[in-house]
C-alpha cells in the first residue's frame, strides 16, 4: 500500500510539475482523511505551511519511510487539529478567500495558534 501511495504522488507530481499542462491529480487516497479534494501541489503545499506554523520536519507526524503509516500518535492529533480548524472556519469564516499561496484551511490556520512553535501560544492578555 505504501509503495502504491508513493507511485501514485509521484505520478501525479511529475504531470502537475509540467507548466505546460494544467493542474491534475486530485489526492485521492484511503490514507488522506482530512486534507480531500487537494491537488498534489496544493496538498504538498499545505504541508509545508504546516511543517513552518509548528517549526517542524515531516517525521513529526508521519512515521519514518511511512508518510501513509498512522503508526505516529502526532498524525491523529494534526488530523484533529485539522478538523479543529475546518470547523472554525466554515462556522465563522465561511466567505474568506485567501491569495493562492495562502493555507487552503482558511482564515484560522496552524499558524493562528502555534506561531513556528509545536506548542500553541497563549493568547496574550
Amino acid at each position: 500500500m505504501t509503495t502504491l501511495f508513493f507511485a501514485a504522488v509521484a505520478l501525479l507530481s511529475a504531470f502537475a510539475q509540467d507548466p505546460g499542462r494544467p493542474p491534475v491529480g486530485i489526492v485521492d487516497v484511503p490514507t488522506v482523511k482530512v486534507l480531500r479534494g487537494y491537488t498534489v501541489p496544493e496538498f504538498e503545499a499545505e504541508m509545508q505551511l504546516m511543517n513552518q506554523a509548528l517549526g517542524v520536519a515531516c517525521g513529526h507526524c508521519h512515521a519514518r519511510n511511512n508518510f501513509a503509516s498512522d503508526e505516529n500518535p502526532r498524525k491523529a492529533v494534526a488530523r484533529r487539529m485539522i478538523e479543529m480548524t475546518q470547523a472554525i472556519n466554515k462556522q465563522f469564516f465561511p466567505e474568506h478567500r485567501g491569495q493562492p499561496e495562502d493555507s487552503r484551511l482558511g482564515k484560522v490556520t496552524c499558524f493562528t495558534c502555534h506561531q513556528g512553535s509545536v506548542l500553541p501560544k497563549a493568547p496574550e492578555r
